[in-house]
């Protein structure tokens, strides 16, 4: 066989079929555990913990850690805790070279991890606790507020473009806490809400046109450098095998951190034993008390295993392909949209795992120089979802 043959070969190779199998095998073990399990500790019903939420601070706080799992839907106070100290034990294990690091946080550039997290405390900090969009919630028909995008948008995309930059952390941080929200919020009550859309639509194009904007800013801002980013390597790394089965389940877990940019699956791990344990405690604790949790879970590892199978050759020939979208948008949106049901959650999260990626990979090539990728991530978001919804709409059994 030519080498022009072999390329070939390998660049429409799709991933394991076995490593499939494991990926929705787990997504219906913690369909049916998560379902079966569900306690009732009315004091974590999500209800309860927004109700009196402005003159809270205990309150505050729990809203501050359920905003680090906002984006996969769950607003769950033990998802945040358990992504964050996930992301720490990787962040340590990285550093140190162990073969049981996983992925490397932050796409490599494991060093990064402090000023990415940091960006993201200060940046919500200043939205709930000095910009107080906390405030909003004292309209008794608000039951829900955008301020969790600065965590998964433009302060930690802006640090992975500057590197450890005192000056990018601030102003990206300050930039974010203080225009994300109020955007969403405007976008959800005059475009998305009266348009019929589902909500995430607003939360993904407030990501996509913020960070657009603070990475625009920053480029043009004198104090704004970029900083050289530390090699924290050590040893040779070993070469992935992209079409074996533990690849696959590895890259799955992954994508359950990557919109918060730290792509690794012992965060992945930890957040989702963090569900795990918010739904024992209180069924209504996670997922806005919708009682959602378990299809949520379902639709996400259908959408990733699907794209990690249709794409595994993207991840062969570019080291790293945007399967992650439907994660955080297509599959658990419309299960909110169109019920917590399996055939929801197996359709939208297998229509989200074929578009997501190559939208993303499309929108990826039209970036203006100086815009971090996840821009073009966030507009597939909002792009599949919109088309997902209106397939669903139309079709007789949803």
């Amino acid at each position: 066989m030519n080498k022009d043959s072999t390329i070939h070969d390998r660049e429409y190779k799709t991933g394991s079929v076995t490593g499939l199998l494991i990926s929705l095998v787990i997504g219906f073990i913690l369909y049916f555990l998560t379902k079966n399990l569900a306690g009732s500790v009315t004091m974590w019903d999500y209800n309860n913990l927004v109700d009196g939420i402005v003159n809270s601070l205990p309150k505050q706080l729990a809203w501050f850690l359920m905003n680090f799992t906002e984006a996969q839907f769950y607003a769950s106070v033990f998802a945040g805790a358990g992504l964050i100290i996930g992301a720490i034990i990787a962040w340590r294990l990285a550093l140190k070279g162990s073969k049981y690091k996983g992925f490397d946080i932050c796409y490599g550039t494991s060093t990064l991890f402090p000023w990415v997290l940091t960006s993201q405390v200060i940046s919500l900090a200043l939205a709930i606790f000095v910009f107080d969009y906390i405030k909003g919630f004292a309209d008794p028909q608000t039951t829900w507020l955008a301020t969790f995008i600065t965590v998964v948008g433009a302060p930690p995309a802006v640090m992975l473009l500057y590197g450890p930059s005192i000056s990018a952390l601030l102003t990206a941080s300050i930039l974010g806490g203080l225009i994300c929200a109020p955007t969403a919020i405007w976008l959800s009550e005059n475009i998305v809400g009266p348009l019929g859309l589902p909500g995430v639509v607003a939360n993904v194009t407030t990501m996509a046109i913020t960070g657009m904007m603070v990475c625009m800013v920053c480029k043009v801002l004198p104090w704004v450098k970029k900083q050289p980013i530390k090699d924290h390597k050590k040893g040779t790394e070993l070469a992935l095998d992209v079409y074996s089965p533990s690849f696959f389940v590895r890259r799955v877990l992954a994508d359950f951190s990557e919109a918060p940019f730290y792509g690794n699956e012992i965060a992945s791990i930890f957040l989702i034993l963090g569900v795990c344990v918010s739904q024992i405690i209180c069924g209504n604790h996670g997922a806005y008390g919708s009682g959602a949790v378990p299809a949520i879970l379902l639709s996400q590892f259908t959408g990733a295993a699907v794209g990690v199978f249709l794409y595994a050759h993207k991840f062969d020939n570019q080291g790293w392909y945007a399967t992650y979208v439907p994660v955080v948008s297509v599959g658990p949106a419309c299960v909110l949209m169109f019920g917590a049901t399996i055939p929801v959650a197996l359709f939208a999260g297998t229509l989200g795992g074929i578009m997501g990626g190559p939208v993303a990979e499309f929108f990826s090539g039209k970036l203006p120089e100086g815009v971090h990728g996840t821009v073009a991530n966030v507009t597939s978001m909002a792009i599949c979802t919109i088309i997902t919804a209106i397939v669903m709409m139309v079709l007789p059994w949803f």
